[in-house]
């Protein structure tokens, strides 16, 4: 009887998965290992590396959309759970990440960018006393320090109006808040490419301009995909992303970097 009952339990738990977030995480991770795997066939970068421009809005837009489930429901330890992984992970995937890069210091992983992004939003949404300081105190901290962090403040920005965007019931407000999202993703590869002094290259003009455009795409159909296709069936079975996802960002730029390296 306990076994039918867990099976019950376990059948309930599959059919209320959603499909279209379970969709969206095994685009991002694609989209990722493509972006990254643009250093081992450099004859194809502006084609993987566009393609790549997917990943970072689409890990904004699932973080923004978990952010807004947990907080309105009053999740209290899923939101300690996510800030114990995303600050672990900081710290875990930065040597990995440098070892990757392969260029002299630039930027923190995107670990940092997501994590902030995720700060900003619990204590804009905090009723404790001083959160509106610590709310902006940490605006300025990361505006002043925008040029070490991925997507500098621009993409740091970009999960707390995606979360706007998820949170609001009101039509005219979800269209105001998508908007300002898709200039943000814009505004954030685009600085990511001047802080790299791309910009003293005229051959990666197009470069710059194809990330902004595809990362906009992406954001827009990211966002609206899964705003409306929550209880969508697919015609496929994916299996779930679970927590490996968060040791498959370093291992991943260790494995690429060995490639590169030794291959």
């Amino acid at each position: 009887m306990v076994h039918l009952q867990e099976a019950v339990i376990s059948q309930s738990a599959v059919r209320d998965r959603n499909r279209a977030l379970d969709l969206l995480k095994w685009i991002a991770i694609v989209t990722m290992v493509i972006d990254h795997a643009s250093i081992l066939f450099p004859q194809y970068n502006l084609l993987l590396r566009t393609i790549g421009r997917w990943a970072f809005p689409i890990f904004c837009i699932m973080l923004a959309f978990n952010l807004n489930q947990a907080i309105s429901k009053k999740k209290t330890h899923t939101l300690k759970n996510y800030f114990k992984n995303l600050a672990l992970f900081c710290v875990l995937s930065e040597v990995p990440y440098q070892l990757f890069n392969q260029e002299p210091f630039t930027t923190l992983n995107v670990m940092p960018t997501l994590l902030l992004g995720f700060l900003l939003v619990v204590l804009g949404e905090s009723k404790h006393k001083y959160a509106t300081l610590q709310f902006v105190s940490l605006l300025v901290v990361i505006t002043l320090l925008s040029n070490f962090i991925m997507y500098s403040v621009w993409g740091v920005l970009l999960i707390v109006f995606l979360y706007l965007f998820f949170k609001t019931t009101n039509v005219h407000s979800k269209k105001y808040f998508l908007m300002i999202s898709v200039l943000l993703t814009s505004l954030a590869n685009i600085f990511n490419w001047l802080i790299g002094g791309y910009y003293t290259d005229m051959t990666t003009y197009s470069l710059a301009f194809s990330f902004a455009v595809s990362s906009a795409i992406a954001t827009c159909i990211g966002a609206q995909f899964l705003l409306k296709g929550q209880h969508m069936n697919l015609p496929f079975e994916l299996p779930p992303v679970g927590k490996w996802a968060y040791w498959f960002y370093p291992v991943h730029l260790v494995i690429i970097w060995i490639l590169f390296k030794f291959a």
